[in-house]
């Protein structure tokens, strides 16, 4: 069945917001204080790079995932590198595909792809975005590259058979929407629940994991994000007097931060209050609330609605959470405003999510590595020793990333804290079921300290 792609984007009165076979080339081996034949890898330092939306019409957000992945690279260079490398990132603006709208970069993934490749790059280590992560896998592909960590929860990225370089790292739309089934089924027994989603992959997605795990909406609805750019939010609004006339007490959000806006205002200027439920795509508080306050709302509407996090919350006692602090403190090149007081939101720590990933795994590659070898590194190793709350499991048949995490409550415009405590796992089949278990992520390693 054919796919029809979205680009995800929004705006808001005051914001345009967003918020989510290998040709093994390389073979050679890599020996430290030697030349190499591995593009983007010498003796002293390996070249990654991504296309990310640094401006333009997805940036609001999203520009700080890369550049906080990039932070952690430079913390770990300050400290002698990996192996005796230092890391080199190199981040190509592809405004999402979309010209104007401020886009000052090039509003082509495929041509900037081009230019990592020229570069050259080792990988391509967390490029964003579905439909333009989508355009670039057969290039990539056909030059030896592996495309690592796409920062996107759809269940593109598994599917090794074809794509063996190509990884997600997220837990997938439908194994969050899978997590999401089994509590509203716990908590609203006989609610009636409506769907919002996304008309593409992401709600799409995860409209078939409550499905699978037993919640069938009374109505299910796709938005469209042309129409939603184009008025401003307001083609909304339809869609959320709908789900009131039908009485739905909780309301499932498979949306972004500018559509989750939306939709909040809508149901304000109704006076309908269901229980929300909301992707981790589309409920970060400080980026939800942001346009909301510039409207002069004073009390942030997403409080109380419930969400989900594969990542410890800021207000938790996580040791990763000062670590994440230290690390963007000392990046004074690209967050030089940040400091104890400001706010540690939702995307910074999901660049840091990943960039611990990237920095354990080459690690664990060894000094000696290629690009088959560190595949077949990531592959069979289990990494626990990254910020994320269940550890980052691939497999030759696997490759899709984390798969569970902790739901979450919004206590506040700029928080959220767990509601149970309990870690929940499944996977992106419709048969998997959801089992809760210990968190088996452990700590920092002393290395990274």
């Amino acid at each position: 069945m054919s796919k029809t792609y979205t680009r995800r984007f929004a705006t808001t009165s005051s914001a345009l917001l967003l918020c989510t076979g290998l040709v093994m080339a390389g073979g050679s081996v890599v020996t430290a204080g030697a030349a190499t034949h591995t593009p983007g890898v010498t003796a002293k330092q390996i070249t990654i790079g991504a296309t990310v939306p640094l401006t333009g019409i997805a940036s609001t957000g999203y520009n700080e995932v890369a550049k906080a992945a990039d932070a952690v690279f430079m913390y770990v260079n300050s400290k002698g590198g990996i192996n005796h490398r230092k890391i080199k990132y190199i981040l190509k603006d592809d405004c999402y595909g979309t010209p104007g709208f401020g886009c000052t970069g090039t509003p082509s993934t495929v041509t900037q792809t081009h230019a990592l490749l020229s570069a050259p790059v080792f990988a391509t280590v967390g490029s964003l975005g579905t439909p333009t992560q989508d355009s670039v896998r057969s290039l990539l592909k056909s030059n030896g590259v592996p495309q690592l960590f796409v920062n996107s929860g759809s269940r593109d990225w598994n599917n090794p058979s074809t794509y063996p370089g190509l990884f997600g790292w997220q837990t997938s739309y439908n194994e969050e929407s899978k997590i999401f089934a089994q509590y509203i089924k716990a908590t609203y027994a006989s609610a009636s629940v409506c769907f919002l989603g996304q008309g593409d992959d992401f709600g799409a997605d995860g409209l078939a994991g409550l499905e699978a795990s037993g919640v069938t909406p009374i109505d299910s609805q796709m938005y469209s994000v042309g129409a939603l750019v184009v008025t401003q939010g307001a083609s909304l609004a339809p869609y959320i007097a709908k789900f009131q006339t039908e009485k739905c007490t909780v309301v499932v959000l498979d949306t972004i931060p500018g559509a989750t806006d939306a939709v909040l205002g809508a149901a304000l200027q109704l006076g309908y209050s269901p229980h929300w439920v909301i992707s981790s795509v589309g409920s970060d508080p400080a980026t939800v609330f942001a346009p909301l306050a510039a409207k002069g709302l004073t009390t942030d509407p997403e409080v109380g609605a419930v969400s989900f996090s594969f990542l410890p919350t800021p207000g938790s006692s996580s040791a990763w959470i000062p670590w994440m602090r230290k690390v963007l403190t000392a990046d004074r090149s690209q967050f030089p405003g940040f400091s104890s007081t400001t706010t540690l939101d939702g995307n910074m720590e999901y660049g840091i999510g990943w960039g611990v990933a990237f920095v354990e795994a080459l690690r664990a590659s060894g000094k000696t590595f290629t690009r088959a070898s560190f595949l077949k590194k990531l592959t069979s190793t289990t990494f626990t020793q990254t910020p994320s709350l269940t550890p980052l499991r691939y497999t030759s048949g696997d490759h899709q990333g984390l798969n569970g995490g902790y739901l979450v409550t919004i206590t506040s415009a700029t928080s959220a804290k767990p509601i149970d405590g309990k870690i929940y796992t499944t996977d992106s089949t419709s048969s998997g079921p959801v089992v809760s278990a210990k968190q088996v992520s452990s700590g920092i390693p002393s290395w990274l300290k």
